[in-house]
């Protein structure tokens, strides 16, 4: 299905509620798009309204538990939330239709978040088990976690950690970030940027720590990853978009932050099961898993989609090419 989506330009980031029946676009035009899934199975516009005051780079939905809530960032430095007020009715012009200001005033801003030093560049909620928590990446090189202790007060995100997880010269900082979904480990999540590390919560420092940094990629930054969510496998999977490859490390569930060194990476079995072919010379720009952690969806500058699957080995390879138009 194809959507005019009205956007004045480049689309940055597109994400889905958790039942897949919402949909929230972002892009360099400044505005938030959010649509509806109809009965009839096509995207209706519900809500449009100016998030920031730059480039709106990244948008994430909260867990339905916590109410109608979504995270956006932009280049103006700032990461806000917003909540969506459930009206009575909607204002209506003559002929039936939705108005622009309705549509705008069905969200509502409850917080911003301006620790930042330079454009926020990702946002997205952790997973509901671990709370109402809020992961916050920018192009200082930060991940910044903050947290709501009260739900029911949601103009107070008080920030929990900074993790300084990219060198502040890099001119892109942290440029993508993913939870873990794993309901009986710590809060655990990657980060990517001239390299991919991954970050876990000691109960015993009462920090967040680094985990394990992965291999950096041979030129350019990683531009995208993905924590797959986890159903039944003994093992975790990470996908990342660098430059022009995609890869999959396979990373042991035995992951131990509780060591000596707490400032120190900690030790752990890692397998790069999947690295792309060069075979068309664009930037791999996204990438993410289906809700099973099964298949793998990459996209990049050629306006192709891929699809890759593991086989009877364990080896990943390309199922399914999308052609863009």
């Amino acid at each position: 299905q194809v959507i005019q989506s009205s956007h004045a330009d480049y689309i940055h980031k597109v994400a889905f509620d958790t039942y897949g029946r919402r949909m929230a676009t972002c892009a360099g035009d400044r505005f938030v798009r959010v649509w509806d899934l109809t009965d009839e199975g096509t995207w209706s516009l519900a809500a449009q309204w100016q998030a920031h005051r730059g480039a709106v780079t990244s948008i994430s939905w909260a867990h339905p538990e916590f109410g109608s809530l979504l995270a956006t960032c932009g280049s103006d430095h700032d990461a806000k939330i917003w909540e969506e007020r459930h009206a009575t009715h909607n204002a209506a012009t003559a002929n039936g239709s939705t108005t622009a200001a309705s549509l705008a005033s069905r969200w509502t801003i409850r917080a911003a978040l301006t620790e930042a030093r330079r454009s926020v560049t990702c946002v997205e909620f952790a997973p509901r088990h671990w709370g109402l928590k809020l992961a916050v990446g920018s192009a200082d090189g930060c991940v910044r976690i903050y947290e709501a202790v009260d739900v029911m007060n949601l103009s107070q995100w008080p920030l929990a950690a900074t993790l300084q997880s990219f060198a502040e010269g890099n001119h892109l900082g942290c440029t993508c970030l993913s939870w873990s979904t794993g309901r009986f480990e710590p809060p655990t999540l990657v980060a990517g940027g001239s390299h991919v590390v991954i970050y876990r919560y000691s109960e015993s420092a009462r920090s967040w720590l680094p985990l394990l940094q992965l291999p950096p990629p041979e030129k350019g930054d990683v531009l995208d990853v993905a924590w797959a969510p986890n159903v039944g496998r003994r093992f975790h999977l990470i996908a990342s978009a660098e430059d022009q490859e995609l890869r999959i490390y396979r990373l042991a569930r035995e992951m131990n932050i509780e060591s000596g060194n707490a400032g120190a990476p900690g030790t752990t079995e890692t397998n790069l099961i999947l690295e792309s072919p060069q075979t068309i010379n664009t930037n791999a720009w996204r990438c993410q898993w289906n809700v099973t952690g099964t298949v793998l969806a990459s996209s990049g500058d050629g306006g192709v989609v891929q699809m890759w699957k593991a086989n009877n080995d364990g080896h990943f390879e390309c199922v399914s090419t999308i052609q863009g138009d």
